[in-house]
């Protein structure tokens, strides 16, 4: 619904800024509206086109390069629209100046995105204390990634082999993967085996599973397939160094539980996560650190418990938005009230990780790709 209401958003704003370049006498303004407007609408056809075939589908390179080119060829116009608005109401080219230098200045931003933004990946670093935090995990150093959508990279090894150096000269005791190692199948991770599996951690890796690992968004031959898809996923993640936590509870030292679940997000997500199973036979007074992909799950049941930190993924920070000047604001702030960072309610807290991947637009403006860096003291 909220893609619906941008793309209508972005057809007025189109026709408005199209329109001045059209009715301009200049030959160049109107050659220049009628590349735009055709660049334009052939991406969204093509996305389109390729957005219906994609339960048929693995490969989404064309589907994600024809987003891209949509995305870059009609957000920008968007700031066009209220300057456009005025244009056309007082007729005063000032107007008309302002909406085109906005809208240049969002495409650069856009572009920005696409060819840098993608691959910035940003250390985001927290200390948090607890006063029954076990003594021996004083100052243990958590590395938490999330959303990796290896099938998105395009073979592009080298640039994620310098986020995983950058992760392993952070020198992590331990780290922890919330969910999203793939868009679609488990296919998707080969001849990245060693690249993934450089990842380094001194006491342990552990992983969940998210929404896009059980294959949910593929049309399968048959059961059985997508069945033996999960159960070649679940493999993955061990041959890569990961212990999957699949609705199941580790001590990591005495006193600090480590518990992950499946997949629990609100409709049209699958539920699959069992929380409180996973919870049994866990002392109250211990620790526990929960690995769960959705931050839905946080508010709907983790509240009811007494967990004392969750780790989430997700959002992606939508891939879009700002985060400077004191400000934080993306268009997915309006889906999920805890998209990105740190929330706590009461004694237990919530983190959100940006995700280390993207899906879908092939770029990141604003919202960077990160790299979770978690310190726990003893208060």
């Amino acid at each position: 619904m909220i893609f619906l209401l941008a793309l209508a958003l972005i057809f007025v704003s189109e026709y408005i800024f199209v329109s001045g370049f059209l009715n301009s006498e200049d030959i160049i303004l109107q050659t220049f509206g009628y590349f735009q407007l055709t660049v334009f609408f052939s991406s969204v056809a093509m996305l389109f086109f390729y957005f219906r075939k994609r339960k048929k589908q693995t490969n989404f390179k064309k589907g994600f390069y024809s987003f891209g080119v949509m995305i870059a060829s009609g957000v920008p116009v968007i700031a066009f629209l209220i300057p456009g608005i005025l244009y056309l109401m007082t007729k005063n080219e000032i107007f008309q100046w302002i909406g085109w230098s906005l809208s240049g200045c969002l495409l650069l931003a856009i572009l920005f995105g696409i060819f840098w933004g993608r691959w910035n990946w940003k250390v985001h670093q927290i200390v948090l204390e607890f006063p029954h935090l076990p003594d021996d995990f004083h100052d243990v150093k958590i590395l938490q990634i999330s959303d990796i959508h290896v099938g998105s990279f395009f073979n592009n090894h080298l640039k994620v082999k310098k986020a995983i150096e950058k992760m392993n000269g952070l020198n992590p005791d331990y780290v922890f993967f919330t969910g999203d190692l793939v868009n679609n199948t488990a296919d998707e991770l080969i001849g990245w085996e060693e690249v993934f599996s450089g990842i380094q951690a001194k006491k342990g890796k552990y992983s969940i599973l998210g929404n896009h690992d059980y294959g949910d968004y593929v049309k399968w031959e048959s059961e059985e397939r997508k069945n033996k898809n999960l159960e070649n996923l679940i493999s993955s993640h061990r041959k890569i160094g990961f212990t999957p936590l699949l609705n199941e509870s580790t001590q990591l030292i005495d006193g600090f539980w480590l518990l992950g679940v499946e997949n629990w997000g609100k409709a049209p997500f699958r539920q699959s996560g069992k929380l409180h199973e996973t919870l049994n036979g866990i002392p109250d007074e211990h620790f526990k650190l929960l690995l769960s992909h959705d931050p839905s799950h946080f508010d709907e049941q983790v509240l009811n418990t007494n967990i004392d930190l969750t780790l989430s993924g997700h959002t992606h920070g939508m891939q879009f938005g700002i985060e400077r000047f004191g400000i934080k604001w993306s268009p997915v702030s309006f889906k999920y009230k805890k998209w990105a960072g740190l929330y706590q309610e009461g004694n237990q807290f919530l983190y959100v990780n940006r995700g280390f991947g993207y899906l879908g637009f092939p770029g990141r403006v604003g919202i960077y790709p990160e790299i979770t860096e978690i310190i726990l003291k003893k208060k």
